[in-house]
């Protein structure tokens, strides 16, 4: 699935004063890498951690997803250093669908990042990438996470439960669903 178009980024960095939402760079690999081995970002992900091939390739990879039109991932960045702090993604369903997912680096969790992160993607993908829906899923055991989709005006849709990314005890996925900007 995804767009049938490229994804164009933002013109400008996205940004609240706080935080900044921008392209990834070769310089942020680093940190995306080392957090993909973090305890607690595993708990959560469906994904390995990134090897030195899926490090040495991220940036090519990213950028083929913009230009595929299955997704738009993201940096979240301090607004004042630019250290990377967390990583943001729109994954697209269809033209005007996407769900957005969100991680933030373990040193910089309990800060308010994610939320003020998601509210900046949210508003870009309806006002500039025309979308109807966004859509948000959580571990319901995550509470850090179902605490951003309530804080980002998500409206809670459901629940599904699958295996656990570990193939075993089945968990319940909070579903949550955006369709305006504001």
């Amino acid at each position: 699935m995804g767009r049938s178009t490229p994804v164009e980024p933002p013109r400008t960095p996205l940004t609240d004063g706080t935080v900044t939402v921008r392209l990834r760079r070769e310089s942020d690999m680093d940190a995306i890498a080392a957090a993909s081995h973090d305890a607690e970002t595993r708990r959560w992900l469906d994904d390995g951690p990134m090897d030195a091939e899926a490090r040495r390739t991220g940036v090519a990879r990213v950028e083929a997803a913009w230009r595929s039109g299955r997704a738009a991932p993201a940096v979240i960045a301090d607004a004042v250093t630019d250290e990377p702090v967390g990583i943001v993604n729109l994954q697209f369903r269809a033209d005007d669908v996407a769900s957005v997912a969100y991680s933030v680096f373990p040193a910089h969790r309990g800060r308010g990042i994610a939320p003020r992160a998601v509210r900046l993607v949210t508003a870009w993908a309806f006002r500039d990438l025309a979308l109807t829906r966004l859509l948000l899923e959580a571990d319901e055991a995550n509470a850090a996470s179902v605490r951003v989709a309530e804080k980002c005006g998500f409206r809670r849709v459901g629940t599904r439960t699958s295996p656990a990314p570990d193939g075993t005890t089945p968990h319940p996925t909070a579903l949550f669903t955006r369709t305006t900007p504001n």
